[in-house]
């Protein structure tokens, strides 16, 4: 069983992505932060092999609270990978920060908010 945390910003998509996944592979478990805050516990809760963050200019989603989230989350004591999700057409500047971010080993993957829910499945099955 793979367990996936989802902290997203908007309900809508959540749900969208929690939809996708567990159709994608029964496997899958698929878990959502009821806010970042949360987060770090729920992933300790459920043992977490994937964490799926939003990341936005503002308040607790930025990139820089997410580094934090990221770090805490290694310290766990078992490998969860995490994986970032950016809105490319909204902030090109932000989509390079966060590539960045992936290319200094502070998290481990990224994807696009205008990539297919099953690209996203695609991603979070080969990490």
């Amino acid at each position: 069983m793979r367990r996936i945390v989802l902290d997203l910003q908007g309900g809508l998509l959540a749900e969208a992505v929690m939809q996708v996944l567990a159709g994608y592979d029964p496997d899958f478990i698929v878990y959502r932060s009821s806010k970042p805050e949360d987060t770090l516990a729920l992933c300790r809760s459920c043992h977490a092999n994937v964490l799926v963050m939003e990341v936005i200019r503002q308040g607790i989603w930025k990139l820089s609270e997410r580094i934090r989230l990221c770090s805490a989350v290694k310290n766990l004591g078992w490998d969860c990978k995490v994986l970032l999700l950016v809105d490319e057409n909204a902030d090109e500047q932000l989509a390079a920060e966060v590539r960045q971010t992936v290319k200094d080993q502070l998290a481990d993957d990224f994807i696009y908010a205008s990539m297919s829910p099953t690209y996203l499945a695609g991603v979070i099955d080969i990490l």
